[in-house]
């Protein structure tokens, strides 16, 4: 039921999926149907739902929307898929107060649809309600990605392993014992043998998340003996994916003028794209946007330097008032106390985002550590023994506790990228382009930090 990718149909509105970290590494397996009867539901949920509505899926949407072929039999499958998805159950672990429960739940309830395939054109669902806590109100602890990344995939499990490795993209690294994953995508059964699991789940996801992903990946095999025990995915931008979605759209009529004006101002500047645009103009007018991206423009001229011209225009339009920023040299010359205030409150926020992406990567690297630890204890207990005999491990305490202490667990860190330099690899790179970004857009602003 596959038609012919359209390049000209590939710039449709964005749609946000939000799932929670739990849910993404919940254990169930869907088929293509299930699998796009659920994304077409969680495309219908708004981030201020307090509670789940009935969703009226139409086929025509599905059919638009999963860039599909329409026949005789297409409202069936799509009938079959919610059928099936609501006799699905989904296996959730998670960490409560009382320690680590294993939750179990249906998904889906309640579907009314045509008996007759001849009259169908819709369904109507809703999610089971023991689902709220991983669909709604969702305020951390989340996956949230752009709908179109899964649209044009085949394979429910390349959609499974996108969101499992999206949610490690900034890391640019994820481990996987074997077991973990074929247990993760509940296919222990069906894929006993390595060889086949690596070609119908592993390659096919390769091939997909390469085509049609925002984000790609390579992947290592460490093998005990000659059976193959942990996966490790490279995880990277799909720079051709990003940059395709990029592109103003090809149909005129689909940009208004506003969004042309916009556009046209800062159309040769880096990381610029319409969806943005159009948060812009959602939220603000056209006037009070332009008018930002002019004092951009005026500040340019007058000789500061802003690499990341993207990134201060966004923080511009989060500024009411404007104040004009004289080049480094002047700065100290503004006579308008209110001007100053307003610099110096723009320079905090900046500073809290500065500090804001050190505690990220600090987190983000520990996190690297502990997966690093549980999937190699051994390796764990040879660093854990080599450092016992530095000044800062203090012996009256046992392991666990020693690795609660800061000075300790630095000290642990430390050792670990200095003999694994390649697990950090992606991790640095991206922190170092941040905190680059967020230091120049502070320097603009005459910050001396």
């Amino acid at each position: 039921m596959k038609k012919k990718k359209n390049d000209s149909d590939s710039s449709q509105s964005v749609k946000l999926i939000r799932k929670s970290n739990n849910l993404v590494e919940g254990k169930y397996r869907f088929d293509i149907w299930e699998m796009r009867v659920f994304t077409k539901m969680l495309t219908m949920i708004f981030p201020d739902d307090e509670d789940f509505k009935e969703y009226r899926i139409y086929l025509k949407d599905v059919i638009e929307d999963f860039n599909l072929t329409t026949d005789r039999q297409a409202y069936n499958l799509l009938k079959g898929g919610a059928v099936k998805l609501m006799k699905k159950e989904i296996k959730i672990v998670r960490d409560t107060d009382e320690g680590e429960k294993e939750f179990l739940t249906h998904i889906a309830v309640g579907l009314d649809s045509f008996t007759s395939k001849s009259q169908g054109s819709y369904i109507d669902i809703s999610f089971h309600p023991k689902m709220k806590p991983f669909l709604l109100q969702l305020q951390s602890q989340f996956l949230m990605y752009d709908v179109r990344n899964v649209l044009q995939l085949q394979s429910s499990f390349s959609v499974r392993i996108y969101e499992l490795l999206k949610q490690y993209e900034k890391i640019g690294k994820r481990i996987f014992t074997l077991t973990e994953l074929k247990d993760t995508l509940a296919v222990a059964d069906k894929y006993p043998l390595y060889a086949n699991f690596k070609q119908r789940v592993i390659l096919k996801a390769q091939e997909d998340l390469e085509n049609y992903t925002d984000i790609r990946f390579t992947f290592e095999e460490d093998k005990r003996g000659k059976a193959v025990h942990s996966i490790i995915f490279n995880i990277y931008s799909n720079k051709t994916v990003v940059e395709e979605r990029k592109q103003p759209e090809s149909n005129e009529n689909d940009v208004n003028e506003e969004m042309s004006k916009v556009y046209d101002a800062i159309k040769t500047w880096e990381g610029i794209n319409l969806k943005t645009i159009n948060e812009w103009l959602e939220k603000y007018s056209p006037d009070y946007v332009l008018e930002r991206i002019e004092t951009v423009k005026k500040q340019q001229a007058n000789g500061t330097k802003i690499k990341n011209l993207m990134g201060y225009l966004q923080k511009l339009m989060q500024q009411e008032v404007l104040f004009e920023i004289k080049p480094l040299a002047n700065t100290k010359s503004s006579t308008d106390k209110k001007q100053q205030n307003l610099l110096q409150t723009t320079i905090e926020q900046e500073e809290k985002a500065l500090e804001s992406l050190r505690i990220s990567y600090y987190e983000n690297q520990n996190a690297i550590i502990e997966h690093f630890f549980n999937t190699n204890p051994t390796v764990k207990e040879h660093f854990i023994e080599s450092i016992k005999l530095r000044v800062d491990y203090n012996k009256q305490l046992n392991i666990e506790e020693n690795l609660q202490r800061p000075s300790f667990k630095a000290a642990i860190n430390a050792k670990v990228k200095e003999m694994y330099p390649l697990l950090f690899k992606e991790l640095d790179e991206s922190f170092k382009q941040q905190e680059t970004a967020i230091k120049q857009s502070l320097r603009a602003l005459g910050w001396k930090g």
